[in-house]
């Protein structure tokens, strides 16, 4: 579990490459900071400690460390190869009394979306199939409209 500050050009490799690979998680906490985030998804004290995204590659920590870094007010989890922040228990610690947003991709199974808060799931569902979606406001979050050309 890693701890560091992240800065646009610290993630513009996001948009011209495909560096976080077949397997990633991406997800934003709401007013949460980057230690107390790692600490709800089962970072100890002594795990948190500041990296590189250099550093994780050449010591070969991923798929098994958690990124968080500061984006404004929101607290952005990273993991590469990894899809733990998804996970039920998870969601539920790291949106209690405040809010979550997740985006897995996963080439081998199945992408995921989930919205919560206050510990509980608002709406997930897989982005390739929006229309099928559940928690407390299932079809009623985030509604997505179709353009055909």
């Amino acid at each position: 579990m890693v701890r560091m500050e992240i800065t646009y050009a610290d993630v513009a490799w996001l948009a011209e490459a495909y560096e976080l690979g077949d397997v990633w998680c991406l997800t934003f906490v709401w007013g949460l900071d980057e230690a107390e985030a790692l600490r709800r998804v089962g970072a100890t004290e002594e795990s948190i400690r500041p990296l590189t995204y250099e550093d994780l590659d050449d010591e070969g920590l991923f798929p098994d460390t958690v990124l968080a870094g500061r984006l404004g007010g929101w607290t952005v989890l990273i993991e590469k190869g990894g899809w733990q922040a998804t996970e039920r228990d998870a969601v539920r610690a790291l949106s209690a009394a405040t809010e979550v947003v997740s985006v897995l991709r996963h080439d081998h199974a199945t992408d995921n979306f989930v919205y919560a808060r206050d510990g509980e799931t608002v709406t997930s569902f897989n982005p390739t199939i929006p229309a099928w979606r559940y928690g407390s406001e299932g079809p009623r979050r985030f509604r997505t409209a179709v353009l055909w050309a």
